[in-house]
């Protein structure tokens, strides 16, 4: 009789620890995740390329003390007409550099070894990449990227 006691209660006690979690917590977590993608600053915009009609970038910048990203790097039309997406994520670096006497910020965004972006910010909406050197293209072309 006592065995079948503690069976029953050991079967009681694993049923209820395999049942989901409330309902408390996955709101939560919702949240959580809201606040996430509310925390965030995001730009677009389409830059010349040498070999195809562009290269579409879309640049997630938080606003928090963690300072990550997220880059989609888009090829349009790349392989066989068809549109080739590269994924990045990592930890944005400010950067100052002198740039025809001027200190000039900026920011680069490490993509892969040997693979970075640099960006300038000349105002809240835009996001101007620029070379390593932080120096604007001299091809009059735009390589502005739009707040979202």
């Amino acid at each position: 009789m006592k065995k079948t006691f503690i069976m029953l209660l050991a079967a009681g006690a694993l049923i209820a620890s395999c049942q989901p979690k409330s309902k408390t917590g996955a709101n939560s977590e919702s949240v959580d995740s809201v606040a996430a993608v509310a925390d965030t600053t995001v730009f677009e915009g389409t830059i010349p390329a040498a070999d195809g009609p562009g290269i579409r970038y879309t640049v997630k910048l938080a606003n928090d003390s963690t300072a990550g990203f997220a880059v989609a790097e888009t090829y349009l039309e790349a392989e066989n007409g068809k549109d080739q997406t590269t994924n990045y994520t990592g930890k944005a670096e400010n950067v100052e550099k002198t740039v025809d006497g001027k200190q000039v910020k900026g920011l680069k965004l490490q993509l892969g070894e040997g693979n970075e972006l640099y960006f300038t910010q000349p105002n809240d909406s835009i996001l101007r990449m620029v070379s390593a050197e932080l120096q604007e293209s001299a091809t009059g072309l735009s390589y502005d990227l739009k707040k979202k």
